[in-house]
């Protein structure tokens, strides 16, 4: 496999959780149940988080992670073979590291999909920590200024206005907008809403990649 496939990313596509992606968008082949052992990592994500277990739960606990983590460490491969974060019709990707993004509608200039932070990107007060807000607009702008052919681009600079305070456990509305175009430079934007109300916005510049930089 050469350098251009190994970092390749795929363009945002709609979401659609009853039709799990049988490959990712390198061609690896995906097991079947996949996406549902994701959703149950993301359920013990923020099980864990609003946790206060016994020192018993915890001991078991840990002996049962340490069991799964050694079960996995034998299939671990390469970074262009691997599963998580490769599913473009998964919500998020497929990617615990982020919240569940559902895309609704997408196309070469704009989407609109939905998100819920769950207990594990708890801040306080029943808030999202504000270093998760960016992690989103960083992944969904990224996508998006691959739509339409673009080429590869990496982030030059993201910038993000927190306008009102964004509740965990709540489904939020997520918007984002490819801007203008000049030379490399790709200009987005984007914005989270509780409802009718602005919790955050972004604007970001990706930079297109060279033939050889990665």
């Amino acid at each position: 496999m050469d350098d251009e496939a190994i970092v390749l990313a795929a363009p945002l596509v709609r979401t659609d959780p009853h039709r799990p992606d049988t490959e990712t968008w390198l061609g690896r082949p995906v097991p079947e149940g996949y996406t549902d052992m994701i959703d149950q990592v993301r359920e013990l994500l923020d099980r864990l988080a609003g946790a206060a277990p016994s020192a018993e739960v915890v001991r078991s606990t840990t002996k049962t992670v340490a069991e799964l983590s050694a079960a996995l460490a034998a299939y671990e491969v390469d970074e262009p073979d691997q599963l998580s974060g490769r599913l473009g019709s998964a919500p998020g990707r497929a990617q615990v590291a982020g919240p569940a993004l559902h895309v609704d509608e997408v196309d070469d200039e704009r989407m609109t999909g939905r998100v819920r932070f769950g207990r594990h990107f708890l801040g306080s007060n029943g808030v999202v920590h504000g270093g998760a807000i960016p992690y989103l607009f960083d992944d969904l702008l990224g996508r998006l200024a691959l739509g339409g052919g673009r080429p590869r681009s990496r982030t030059a600079y993201l910038h993000v206005d927190y306008r009102s305070v964004a509740p965990i456990d709540t489904e939020l509305r997520v918007e984002a907008f490819f801007e203008r175009e000049e030379g490399r430079k790709h200009f987005l934007r984007g914005t989270l809403h509780d409802g009718d109300r602005l919790c955050a916005e972004a604007t970001a510049l990706f930079v297109a990649l060279t033939p050889g930089q990665t």
